[in-house]
């Protein structure tokens, strides 16, 4: 039987402290930056909630870090064209979230798309859109832990 991340499923995804580089506070708040789910494989990785009991700590790399949330049918609404070169669009990736379980980490879980991408403009794109979805989350949600140079 193989597993399928539904889309109410909960996501962690850890934001390394930097103020300025991976999140700013700007004129309208605190937003997050593209570069916090920049991932070399174009794949960010983030963590099922339900499988790690709901504890972001497990999804922390340092304890300086921060992390915050995503629900994997946002994710999936994420719309992103593949254009020609006359900006025509010639198809739409499908965002998902797929299950990626290691060894030591079984909640493990990747941002994928169908098919893959074929530039890195259209995975910024993605990345920029992720941003955004966990910036509105922080606003309603607030952090599931702060950065060490937020927490007071």
């Amino acid at each position: 039987m193989s597993d399928v991340v539904t889309d109410d499923e909960l996501l962690y995804r850890f934001i390394l402290r930097g103020l300025d580089k991976y999140y700013c506070i700007g004129e309208f708040g605190l937003e997050l930056s593209s570069q916090a789910f920049t991932d070399r494989n174009q794949a960010p990785s983030v963590d099922r909630a339900k499988l790690c009991g709901y504890d972001p700590q497990c999804t922390q790399k340092n304890s300086d870090d921060g992390v915050v949330s995503l629900i994997a049918g946002e994710v999936r609404m994420i719309n992103v064209s593949q254009n020609d070169q006359k900006g025509n669009p010639l198809f739409d990736y499908k965002i998902d979230v797929c299950p990626r379980p290691t060894d030591d980490k079984p909640s493990h879980a990747q941002i994928e798309p169908s098919p893959n991408y074929t530039n890195k403009t259209t995975f910024r794109k993605v990345a920029e859109k992720l941003a955004q979805l966990a910036t509105e989350r922080i606003k309603k949600e607030d952090w599931e832990i702060k950065p060490q140079e937020l927490r007071i």
